[in-house]
């Protein structure tokens, strides 16, 4: 097979996949695609002319900061560059003290990371509260009902990589106010295909990396921090960069730099800073709202082609409870990503289910060739 290109005639663009066969595995990793190529090539120009060009790499820093701030609507003095989510919410939790209010509310459908790191911070006085998912769903009440004057925070998976359910962020930062706690959301599952507004949802805290559906690599991810909170935090997981003056060697104080900048770490994964700014460089003149559009068709052919073909599917069926995923129940499902592979289906196996994660740029026919294919394999199980 060959790889495809989605056409955006309106603005004369061409995405062209590098990957031999039908891409559907956005949920796991962005497919390698030309402009990706060349903004790798561009890394090894700059490493063979500049030597280590620093100027250059904190100005493609502040730049990635200013694409993800647009692509949530956010300022970019509200966001610090971290190397994944678990380093982004890890620094965030290490500024939090825990005392008359300690419980941080979660659920069992959150990427397994933040649980972990929940869980970590029991040595400082922290109390997890796990809400147990139902049909691979949660309901705003069952937040309403667990969240009380003890909450200091309440976490909320934006998508639930499991089975593609959606939350509704406002309502549970709404949950939130209510009983004076502050609301978390990891949106690595939704940024770059369902349009994201910290300051509508009244979000306090998100993270998200490039390496989904922005289109990026391993390396770079984003803590967004609602300004008026910075001050009042200080992370204890920090490195030189979160410093006002990160170069001055035997420092007796802490001086937190402006802004989130003191929830950063060390030193950079440059290479997929410049992945990054291309990821969301094609995300924004896409624009979100339109690959949002695209993914709902596809997601909804995929669930109706997975039902024709006597699929069982954990995925909501409803659009607004769904982001980009859509899951069918398999036998194994990690051998069927394997069989699916090799012929040149690229999907991504999680639990019960092989995931289908379609971006703006596949199409209803690799949908059905994908359904089809695992119908197929289903049945010489």
């Amino acid at each position: 097979m060959t790889p495809k290109a989605y056409h955006r005639t309106d603005m004369l663009t061409d995405f062209q996949i590098e990957n031999k066969g039908i891409y559907l595995a956005a949920c796991s990793h962005s497919p390698f695609y030309r402009e990706m190529k060349a903004s790798l090539a561009q890394y090894e120009a700059d490493l063979i002319e500049y030597g280590n060009p620093w100027e250059l790499w904190t100005e493609k820093v502040n730049e990635s900061k200013k694409l993800f701030s647009q692509i949530i609507n956010a300022h970019k003095d509200e966001i610090a560059p971290h190397f994944s989510v678990s380093s982004a919410f890890g620094s965030l939790l290490s500024s939090f003290k825990f005392n008359e209010r300690n419980q941080v509310l979660t659920s069992d459908l959150e990427y397994p990371t933040t649980n972990h790191l929940i869980l970590a911070q029991k040595k400082f006085g922290a109390e997890q509260i796990l809400l147990k998912h139902k049909d691979y769903r949660l309901t705003s009440e069952q937040y309403r009902l667990s969240a009380n004057k003890k909450t200091r925070l309440i976490t909320s998976i934006h998508v639930s990589s499991l089975n593609g359910f959606r939350q509704n962020l406002r309502e549970l930062a709404e949950i939130a106010r209510n009983s004076g706690s502050e609301i978390y959301v990891d949106a690595y599952q939704s940024a770059g295909n369902t349009p994201i507004d910290v300051k509508k949802d009244d979000v306090d805290y998100l993270s998200s990396g490039t390496l989904k559906y922005l289109l990026g690599l391993p390396g770079l991810a984003f803590l967004y921090v609602r300004y008026d909170l910075i001050e009042s935090l200080e992370p204890s997981f920090i490195g030189w960069f979160s410093q006002e003056f990160p170069f001055r060697f035997g420092p007796e104080e802490l001086r937190f730099a402006q802004g989130a900048e003191r929830f950063q770490s060390g030193t950079w994964a440059v290479p997929s800073i410049y992945a990054g700014i291309m990821g969301m460089k094609t995300i924004l003149s896409i624009g979100v709202d339109v690959i949002r559009s695209r993914v709902e068709k596809l997601t909804s052919r995929a669930i109706k082609a997975g039902e024709e073909h006597g699929l069982e599917t954990i995925t909501p069926k409803n659009e607004k409870e769904r982001g980009a995923i859509v899951s069918f129940i398999v036998s194994n499902a990690h051998d069927m990503e394997a069989r699916l592979r090799v012929n040149g289906i690229f999907t991504s196996s999680r639990d019960v289910g092989i995931r289908l994660a379609p971006h703006f740029y596949n199409t209803v026919d690799e949908i059905d060739t994908a359904v089809e294919k695992i119908s197929q394999l289903s049945r010489k199980t």
